[in-house]
């Protein structure tokens, strides 16, 4: 399907988005939309509905093991935790990069992790990196396994939390977690 089309049907969404927001508002409908895009379950949804609509079916294969992603993440000197994760402390700069396809929810500053962005993968994880320097991608960007999402120029601390299927990772877990995900 062309670029055009993808265009032409995400303004289709977002206009109905909005129109069915402001039916609601006026008491002429009573399905309260907000309900439905906050949870990872219905972003889930969403997100499939719309791949098979604009992305052409591929040949179905089973992966039997993940491919890593070539990344220094696990080149860090210390780890503490620190707000819900864990603080990586690192001796040289580094990129972040996607460990899967996956979708930028968050990229802003947080007062506890300061430069913080955060991804949804498509295997139902969402990954939260703060104190970064640079941010290369934007919010509600498509991203590709291997893509580089921001960048940790300066060496120190990097905020890590990671939560797969609603549940936050603990200090082991993140660590094999890591270890199945990125090589160094």
């Amino acid at each position: 399907m062309s670029k055009k089309w993808k265009w032409i049907g995400a303004g289709i969404l977002c206009i109905s988005v909005l129109v069915v927001n402001h039916l609601q508002e006026n008491g002429q409908i009573n399905m309260d939309l907000k309900k439905i895009v906050y949870s990872s379950e219905d972003l889930t949804f969403m997100r499939n509905v719309l791949r098979e609509v604009f992305v052409p079916e591929e040949d179905p294969t089973i992966a039997v093991s993940t491919d890593a992603v070539d990344n220094k993440l696990l080149s860090f000197i210390a780890v503490k935790p620190y707000n819900d994760g864990y603080l990586l402390t690192f001796e040289q700069a580094l990129p972040i990069v996607a460990i899967e396809n996956g979708l930028v929810v968050y990229t802003g500053h947080n007062t506890h992790t300061g430069k913080t962005i955060s991804v949804f993968y498509e295997n139902n994880t969402t990954v939260t990196y703060g104190f970064v320097d640079a941010f290369t991608t934007l919010p509600y960007t498509s991203v590709d396994k291997g893509q580089t999402i921001a960048n940790k120029e300066n060496v120190g601390d990097l905020y890590i939390q990671i939560e797969t299927n609603g549940k936050r990772l603990n200090l082991d877990e993140t660590i094999k977690w890591m270890r199945e995900y990125v090589q160094s």
